[in-house]
């Protein structure tokens, strides 16, 4: 297919880090940034939240990371080979890397970190990266051997492309402090959190990558109202923001005081249904739902124009996109209220859904959703809660129905296993298809590209159809801040990083 090599395509709109060029970079500094929310703990292998990676994503290294094109590029370890069969790869590190408390990094921390993620006892989320490592060794103190159970074309954007993957120190983990007081090899050192108030990193003196950071700290300010967050930043009391109000691009755009940074996104935000709560439990209910929204209407109140409406979970600009939409276009009240008659619900019911302000954008569309579903007959209750909150009742179950988006992915796989396969960790809908299972099981082992498409587009195919996720859009990654942030640039990935900023006023 001409669409292979394509993966994601990033447009930045206004100024992009290209502009650092014009200017030397500049060592010094405090970059003040404002996010969302509080982090919910530090430990990388255990936490979930964003609002947590915002800062671990400067503290942590992985293995290898991916780069502004999403692509595989060495971090910790400089070069790696595979065997001819694909089921051995062979990591050389670097030499001379540390932690931050002055420990040297060997082939054992990245053999523990792994292992770690991997055993069921840790409870990561990001287990499920690792599902074809049979085991990992360290052959000497610079080597990192890891044998796959089949060969498996995901696994270096499965070890760089999201920072659960972190190398951590076994010390911290020992003592407890890794969830208040994170250690990693990254370019700045945590010093100090205050709940609702702040995250303080410092530069590390002993980074690996000569010269860098350029700063000298990077301060957290946690902001959750996002009229707040424009403000501080017009008003100069914040340097950089993690998110624009969609409603105020336009605004932000046309101020030449500020640069706005803006790029597809490769997330994708949608409607979970808890299979395990009738009448959700029939597939018709959630059928009749997929066909009754607009999901023009809900990407316009959610996202203003930085939003492309979507009934699958892959945006277009993927090679793996299939052109599948039961839904979108094919929008029916009157066929939904037919489902809803044929699974015993000519009225209508009542149910809840659970939204959080963390995302603003996920109330607008609840607000909406509220409204063209009373035209079904279904009564929505409007839940809102704070993001610590609402992770917790999603973990339990205690919903009916919530919108969010899942975020950070790169390889197909990324885009279904963790939520739909069976029993996996993030499944919170209780969604089971032996078919789809077995799918996914075949696409993560399938290295040819053209048959790996033909995979996961039965998976689209059964999945956007079963409607345990109920997609409405793809957004676009906007953020914003002052002329004089240098050498930053906005990911489709959303992963924040500060190790190339430099500060030139």
């Amino acid at each position: 297919m001409s669409k292979w090599k394509s993966v994601l395509v990033i447009t930045l709109v206004a100024v992009s880090s290209l502009a650092a060029i014009a200017f030397s970079q500049s060592s010094g500094g405090v970059l003040t940034v404002a996010i969302s929310a509080d982090p919910v703990g530090f430990d990388p292998h255990k936490t979930s939240a964003y609002s947590s990676f915002e800062v671990l994503e400067n503290v942590y290294d992985t293995l290898v990371s991916v780069g502004d094109d999403l692509r595989p590029i060495p971090d910790l370890a400089k070069t790696w080979t595979t065997s001819e069969d694909g089921l051995t790869w062979t990591f050389n590190l670097r030499d001379g890397v540390t932690f931050h408390n002055g420990d040297p990094l060997t082939a054992q921390d990245v053999k523990y970190s792994l292992e770690r993620i991997m055993n069921p006892d840790t409870g990561s989320g990001a287990a499920w990266r690792l599902a074809a490592v049979k085991s990992i060794s360290a052959p000497n103190a610079h080597t990192v051997v890891i044998n796959l159970k089949y060969p498996y074309p995901g696994l270096l954007t499965k070890l760089g492309g999201y920072k659960g993957m972190a190398i951590v120190d076994k010390k911290t983990v020992d003592d407890g402090t890794i969830n208040t007081h994170p250690v990693g090899t990254g370019p700045f050192m945590f010093v100090q959190y205050v709940p609702g108030d702040q995250v303080v990193l410092e530069k590390n003196q002993n980074y690996w990558q000569e010269g860098k950071p350029y700063l000298d700290r990077v301060v957290y300010r946690i902001i959750p109202d996002e009229t707040v967050r424009v403000t501080s930043l017009l008003t100069n009391e914040i340097d950089w923001i993690d998110s624009v109000p969609p409603q105020r691009i336009s605004e932000l755009q046309n101020n030449s005081a500020l640069v706005v940074g803006e790029t597809s996104g490769t997330s994708y935000w949608y409607i979970g249904v808890n299979l395990k709560h009738p009448p959700f439990d029939d597939r018709r209910v959630r059928r009749a739902i997929a066909y009754a929204i607009d999901r023009k209407e809900i990407a316009a109140a959610a996202k203003w124009e930085a939003a492309t409406p979507n009934d699958g979970p892959i945006p277009s600009s993927s090679f793996y996109y299939a052109d599948i939409h039961p839904f979108l276009g094919h929008e029916s009240l009157a066929k939904a209220k037919e489902l809803l008659k044929e699974a015993g619900y000519p009225d209508g019911f009542k149910a809840d859904i659970m939204v959080t302000n963390f995302y603003p954008e996920t109330v607008r569309s609840a607000l909406t959703l509220q409204s063209e579903l009373k035209a079904l007959g279904i009564e929505l209750e409007i839940r809102v809660l704070e993001w610590g909150t609402w992770l917790n009742e999603e973990a339990a179950g205690n919903f009916d129905l919530f919108v969010l988006g899942w975020i950070g992915n790169l390889d197909p796989d990324d885009y279904f296993y963790a939520q739909h396969h069976t029993g996996e960790v993030f499944n919170f809908t209780g969604y089971s298809n032996s078919e789809v299972d077995t799918l996914l099981d075949q696409g993560r082992q399938e290295t040819d590209p053209e048959k790996r498409f033909a995979i996961y587009k039965q998976v689209q195919d059964l999945v956007i159809n079963d409607a345990p996720y109920i997609y409405l859009y793809v957004p676009n990654v906007v953020q914003a801040w002052h002329p004089w942030v240098q050498g930053y640039s906005t990911r489709s990935d959303e992963a924040i990083r500060f190790t190339d900023t430099f500060i030139k006023k």
